[in-house]
């Protein structure tokens, strides 16, 4: 089955990063299987305490399955292939740290994907 990866860059941004992870958890739900991994690029806020706080309750508010990965050294160039080469699934989708999404959104990635 398909499978999709949601993968947010982010630089001392944890308030926005929640809000944006926020939306995506309202979005409608497609068939395939969605994660979001989150590359926390020289973070030196508690963007990393928050994402591990995310983790310990996903599974019982239902919550999309986060991964972080802590990324040293500064730049979303450095961010992106880091984080690029763990990804396993299909497809891979960029969302910014301080997007919304639509409701659609998700949705609409699955659709496209079987559209082309």
């Amino acid at each position: 089955m398909t499978a999709l990866t949601i993968l947010i860059c982010t630089h001392n941004r944890a308030d926005l990063l929640q809000k944006t992870l926020a939306s995506l958890n309202r979005a409608r739900r497609p068939a395939m299987p969605v994660h979001i991994l989150v590359a926390a690029n020289a973070c030196s806020d508690d963007t990393v305490v928050q994402m591990q706080a995310y983790q310990a309750c996903q599974t019982t508010r239902n919550d999309l399955p986060l991964q972080v990965l802590d990324v040293p050294t500064p730049g979303k160039s450095h961010a992106l292939n880091a984080a690029i080469p763990t990804i396993e699934t299909e497809l891979i989708a960029l969302v910014d740290d301080d997007h919304r999404v639509d409701e659609n959104y998700l949705t609409a990635i699955e659709q496209a994907a079987a559209a082309w």
